[in-house]
């Protein structure tokens, strides 16, 4: 065989460490090639072997095959969450809707537009919704009934043109397409004083999602969902949903894979969740001969 550089372990070139990413005209079985006690996953094949490779990083957000229409309810979709048991959906039509795990209409929604127009983003805190209305700039509070409690908050101090929203456990945080920025709220509606940008990876971002340990954003200028921390620092992880929907709308987490809402399809799409494989998803063509991550 024919090692296209030197370095995987003795040669001129010299050591190579976990995560390097090197042109290699090699011979392999399924995508891996191993050599020296290295193991080198081609680009473009992933593992969920996650136990014998633990030092290589971990990705996100592989397409399952999985996704279900929403069209028959909502014909432009802008915002999901998931309750712990079932999926609900805002949109156009400023009513939610509440599909199943699998995405079948349970017949039950309720409607926001007594309160505003143009919802583009709910969430869930355990007990309540929260609704964001792009109409009035403003954050509104429902029973799991989907009963107004009377209780809402204005964003328009922040952000004109508010996107998506996310619950974390104790707080609220709100994302904006105008400022780009993601900013923190009790639940009682004040401004923190806390945010973050999201510009850096797009500069559209329109939904937002608590994993339980990250944020993670949608950006419908790249059509990518971007990790980051508690912190708002991006951690480098995106994936990719443009080939499932040209127009992404707002992410949700049920635990174990993400749920993204599309506009374009009037669908919504499941991926693998965070740390779920090691290796580029991605094939690199960047080279005439295929291109490999060290994992191990």
């Amino acid at each position: 065989m024919t090692i296209k550089l030197s370095d995987l372990g003795g040669g001129g070139g010299g050591g190579s460490l976990i995560g390097d990413i090197k042109p290699l005209n090699v011979a392999e079985t399924d995508g891996l090639f191993v050599q020296d006690n290295k193991s080198w996953l081609r680009t473009g094949v992933v593992s969920t072997d996650l136990s014998e490779y633990p030092d290589a990083k971990k990705g996100a957000g592989l397409y399952t095959g999985t996704n279900f229409s929403v069209g028959s309810q909502e014909t432009s979709p802008t915002g999901i969450t998931w309750d712990g048991t079932h999926l609900w959906v805002v949109g156009s039509r400023n009513a939610a809707y509440k599909y199943t795990a699998a995405g079948t209409y349970t017949g039950t929604s309720f409607s926001v537009s007594g309160q505003g127009t143009n919802s583009t983003g709910i969430t869930w805190d355990g007990t309540h919704f929260w609704v964001v209305l792009d109409g009035s700039n403003a954050v509104y509070k429902y029973t799991s009934a989907g009963v107004y409690t009377g209780t809402s908050f204005s964003v328009a101090g922040q952000e004109t043109s508010p996107t998506g929203i996310t619950w974390d456990g104790t707080h609220l945080w709100v994302v904006g397409n105008v400022s780009g920025t993601v900013f923190k709220y009790t639940p009682t509606g004040t401004y923190t004083g806390t945010s973050f940008s999201a510009l850096g990876q797009d500069t559209a971002a329109q939904g937002i999602t608590w994993s339980g340990t990250h944020f993670w954003v949608v950006g419908a200028t790249t059509d990518k969902v971007y990790e980051y921390t508690p912190t708002g620092t991006y951690t480098g992880t995106s994936f990719s949903v443009g080939s499932q929907d040209a127009i992404p709308r707002d992410i949700t987490s049920d635990g174990t894979n993400f749920l993204v809402v599309g506009d374009n399809s009037n669908a919504v799409y499941k991926y693998t969740g965070a740390n779920s494989f090691v290796g580029v998803a991605t094939a690199s063509t960047e080279y005439s001969v295929p291109t490999y991550v060290r994992i191990k």
